[in-house]
Formats: C-alpha cells, structure tokens, sequence
C-alpha cells in the first residue's frame, strides 16, 4: 500500500496491476517491459494482484475505476487521467500517455 500512495504523489505515474496467472496479463506485462526498455525512466508503478489483492482494492477505491487485470492507470498529480485494461495495454499507448511518444 506504500507504494500505492507513493505512485498517487507523484506528478504523473502510471499504476500497472497485473496477474503472474493469466495469459492475457503476460502479454500487457509483455507491453509494458516493452515501453521501459525504451523509456527507463518511467514512473512505472507494477502490483502483482495475486500477491497484493489489498493494495489492488485500494487502488480501485481511490481511482473509483473498477478493478480489471491487467490494468494500466496513469495518475496526474494523484487523479486517475487515463485507463486501459486487457489487449488495450500497449506500449505505444502507454508511451503516449506518458508523454513519451511512440516508438
């Protein structure tokens, strides 16, 4: 839960709940390393849902978005901006959204 009010004070933050156990999870998981090996310094917050199902409720009832895995929350100045969940998870979306750009 520490980590989770951490990633809500930072300027801009992007919350990825995952699942180790689902195979739709390992491809948004895919997605997402894709997006930190091309931009290293993202303030990429990941929460295993299985490990951590606590925080994850936590997160659903301070973004008041409803709790999917894989989920992506991108947080600007601790206010929910943006949200993906599933095959919506991409690391070109992500980087956009991060103000990253694409490739």
């Amino acid at each position: 839960r520490q980590e989770v009010d951490a990633a809500f004070e930072q300027e801009r933050a992007l919350l990825y709940k995952h699942s180790t156990r689902c195979p739709i999870s390992a491809a948004a998981h895919g997605e997402v390393q894709r997006l930190l090996q091309r931009h290293p310094d993202a303030p990429v917050y990941m929460l295993d849902v299985n490990l951590s199902r606590d925080a994850s409720r936590y997160v659903a009832e301070r973004t008041g978005i409803e709790h999917h895995s894989p989920q992506a929350i991108l947080l600007r100045g601790g206010s929910p901006a943006w949200h993906a969940s599933h095959l919506d998870i991409t690391a070109d979306a992500l980087a956009e959204q991060l103000g990253g750009g694409g490739r």
